[in-house]
């Protein structure tokens, strides 16, 4: 049996639009990612700021690892709406989200 590339597969069943389409759908999706990351990130960041709050400190306030905090601090964590939502209520604030 030849081993096909998934590109093949998609161009041998889609058409060259709904291929488009699929790729600009996943170009939006990764960059509200990004943004959110992005968000909470700054978020935490001003929290630590203002609160004189240090790393060891946030690791042990969240409960998390400092692998994962280090990740969550740089915009780079995938984080679930449980995570978030956590984040937001150590800050002592709600998060929203806005589309834009």
């Amino acid at each position: 049996m030849k081993t096909k590339s998934f590109k093949s597969l998609l161009e041998k069943r889609l058409s060259k639009s709904e291929i488009a389409e699929i790729e600009a759908a996943a170009q939006i999706e990764f960059e509200a990612l990004k943004t959110l990351q992005e968000d909470v990130a700054k978020a935490i960041i001003q929290y630590m700021s203002k609160n004189d709050v240090g790393f060891n400190e946030l690791v042990r306030r969240l409960g998390k690892s400092p692998t994962q905090v280090s990740k969550i601090i740089k915009g780079e964590a995938n984080l679930t709406l449980a995570t978030v939502a956590q984040i937001y209520a150590l800050m002592g604030c709600k998060a929203h989200l806005v589309a834009a």
